[in-house]
Order: C-alpha cells, then sequence, then structure tokens
C-alpha cells in the first residue's frame, strides 16, 4: 500500500519539491482534511479535497495526478473510497 509519506519521499527524490516546509504542510494539511471528512462521509473526492486545500495553501507544491495520489493515498490509510473527479482522471472510485 502506498503511503502519503512514501509519496512525498518520492516526489522528493525527483526534485519536485524543493521547500521542506511547504512538503510538510501540504502533508499536515491533506491529513486534516481527511480527519475531518471521515466523520461524516466515507468518500474522499479529489476535487474538492484540492479545491479546500489551495483555499488554505494557494501556492501548493503539488498539482495534477501528484496531488490526487496524495490525498487518495491519505484517504485510503484511514479507510476511506476516493472518487477521481479532478479534469483529466478517469472518475473511478477505488
Amino acid at each position: 500500500m502506498i503511503t502519503p509519506t512514501a509519496i512525498l519521499q518520492a516526489l522528493a527524490e525527483e526534485s519536485m519539491f524543493t521547500d521542506d516546509v511547504a512538503v510538510r504542510r501540504l502533508k499536515i494539511l491533506v491529513q486534516q482534511y481527511v480527519e475531518t471528512r471521515k466523520k461524516r462521509h466515507d468518500v474522499i473526492s479529489t476535487a474538492k479535497a484540492g479545491t479546500a486545500i489551495r483555499e488554505v495553501m494557494p501556492s501548493c507544491p503539488l498539482s495534477g495526478e501528484a496531488f490526487d495520489d496524495l490525498i487518495a493515498a491519505c484517504a485510503i490509510e484511514h479507510g476511506l473510497a476516493v472518487l477521481f473527479d479532478n479534469p483529466g482522471t478517469s472518475g473511478t472510485e477505488i
């Protein structure tokens, strides 16, 4: 199983991240979002999560599939299903 930490480490190794503080903050925001949503819902929408997180962190260091994958990994880690509903994704649930 892919964990959010593993995704962040892999991306950091590819030099996608230059600011460790932004990476840690993003991971915390994704975890907080998932924790809040899991109390009332059993599915996490990547589009809604991305929108909510970008409101708090406009200069988000991730976008596209990498960001969706981080959200999905965190949601799965918390036992939630994921709806990939961002434009450009297949829109399937896992």
